[in-house]
């Protein structure tokens, strides 16, 4: 890139050189004619000429000098790079979201998520959570971690009614990390509506894990397989736990093994899928007494151990990053379903404002113009509640635009057609046919209002089909059966 802005820059100087030494030999020839006939007219004109030229390459000079010149850097706001810098600012962009939420609950029960990721991000305390069908050997995966017996064990679904969560010190080899909080969930297709709303928690719980550890006592089942995928995708850092491997014989263990790491290829690294045996099954010595042996839990342990030391800090980061995230969509749905709250009442206020205006002063077609101009301050109010600022021309041009769309689609006749049996059956033909043309007016403007609701909620694009596509969708939406009879009777109301 360099040689060729070199070579230019040649070419160019011996473009230049040339034109001035042809200029100056033209300038010799001019004066030796003009001065035969005046020598004062000749210094004159050569003077003149001479001016010009400095004149003009001065322009060319200083056009040439902006265009060469250096680029002035611009300001570039410094971007987080750490982790827990992005999660940071992603939880700073969510809380403002929370303020503008107007729903006393919605904003409360977000604020404390908010919160409570805020206390996360300056503790740096790696969550741990253990999920999985029941009777898989959480519980006893647990208490093995845990080194004691935290609670109660047994083979039926149902042992852990609620969570569980304990508390783990660890030292400052393991990434930093004070301690590890370890929490037992309950088990997944409990029957009754308990085990479903048990089961919900537990995932609910494991969704908001910095790593889970995801137990399973066989081959993966549809059960434990479609939560796996969904946590996994999410990008929830997992280990896939064989526990119970005790109970098969070597060949069998590793079948089972090869089989998990083919099923959860693309979901689960091999080095993630580890077999344990959590409590293994008492054995029978020689003399006949019954043995239990330790639990065999090094495989799952050792792995914890290595993805703590290289991601601890990284790993509770990334985590507390995808629950700001979840919490700022949850604020952005409040804030959309607060809008079109908002926008509805704009629209059913300026429907029938236009067919008031109509049905006032009934024409013998409806007045397009009078429903466009009702539709330029409808724009501008729909504009506000999107936080989005609407000129009176802009708000002018866009109704006038839909107006014709209108016209060109010949929905105002349609219209007329789909209310005039409708209003003839409620009152007296004679005043129907009076209102007729107001009621038409309401209705249009209320397609044309839910047209407008679209563009904006799609930051000002008709999309790819265009405003004529998005007034036939909004037409077609408001044309059933039930809601034309419920929009009649309150045209009624409102305009007689």
């Amino acid at each position: 890139m360099r040689q060729r802005s070199v070579l230019i820059f040649a070419i160019a100087l011996l473009v230049i050189l040339g034109t001035f030494l042809s200029a100056i030999s033209s300038l010799g020839q001019l004066y030796s004619a003009a001065s035969a006939l005046s020598p004062l007219l000749a210094q004159m004109l050569v003077g003149l000429i001479v001016l010009a030229l400095l004149g003009a390459l001065s322009v060319i000079g200083y056009y040439v000098w902006l265009f060469l010149r250096p680029k002035r850097k611009r300001r570039t706001i410094a971007l987080p790079e750490q982790p827990e810098e992005v999660a940071a600012v992603s939880l700073q962009a969510a809380q403002q979201q929370i303020e503008q939420v107007e729903d006393e609950i919605a904003r409360q029960a977000l604020a404390a998520r908010s919160q409570a990721i805020a206390q996360r991000l300056t503790q740096q305390t790696v969550e741990i959570v253990v999920f999985g069908l029941g009777s898989a050997g959480k519980t006893a995966l647990v208490n093995a971690l845990l080194g004691e017996l935290a609670a109660p064990i047994a083979p039926t679904l149902g042992t852990t009614q609620a969570a569980q969560t304990y508390r783990v010190a660890v030292s400052d080899s393991i990434g930093q990390v004070q301690e590890i909080l370890i929490t037992d969930t309950p088990g997944l297709l409990e029957a009754g509506e308990l085990g479903e709303e048990r089961a919900r928690s537990a995932k609910a719980l494991a969704a908001q894990s910095d790593l889970l550890l995801f137990v399973i006592d066989n081959d993966l089942h549809r059960a434990e397989y479609e939560p796996l995928s969904m946590l996994t995708r999410m990008g929830k850092r997992s280990l896939l736990v064989f526990n119970k491997s005790d109970r098969y014989l070597p060949e069998e263990k590793e079948q089972i093994l090869r089989r998990l790491r083919e099923r959860t290829k693309g979901l689960v690294a091999p080095e993630d899928i580890v077999a344990i045996a959590a409590s293994p099954d008492a054995v029978k010595l020689d003399d006949g007494t019954w043995v239990k042996p330790e639990p065999d839990i090094s495989a799952v342990v050792e792995r914890m151990i290595a993805i703590l030391r290289s991601e601890g800090t990284e790993l509770i980061a990334t985590n507390l990053l995808l629950q700001s995230q979840q919490v700022s969509e949850q604020a952005k749905e409040q804030l959309s379903v607060q809008r079109q709250q908002k926008a509805d009442a704009i629209v059913e206020r300026y429907q029938w404002i236009g067919g008031g205006v109509i049905a006032a002063t009934p024409l013998p077609v409806v007045d397009m113009l009078a429903a466009a101009a009702v539709n330029a301050q409808m724009v501008i109010e729909l504009g506000r509640v999107y936080d989005l600022t609407v000129s009176i021309e802009e708000a002018k041009a866009l109704a006038i635009s839909l107006t014709k769309t209108l016209t060109a689609l010949s929905l105002a006749k349609g219209t007329m057609k789909l209310l005039a049996v409708g209003l003839q059956a409620n009152i007296a033909t004679a005043v129907a046919s009076k209102l007729l043309q107001g009621v038409s007016a309401a209705y249009l403007t209320r397609i044309a209002g839910k047209s407008f609701i679209s563009y904006f909620q799609a930051n000002q694009n008709w999309g790819d089909d265009g405003i004529q596509a998005e007034v036939e969708r909004q037409y077609k939406l408001n044309q059933r059966d039930e809601f034309v009879k419920q929009f009649l009777q309150n045209a009624i109301k409102q305009l007689t």
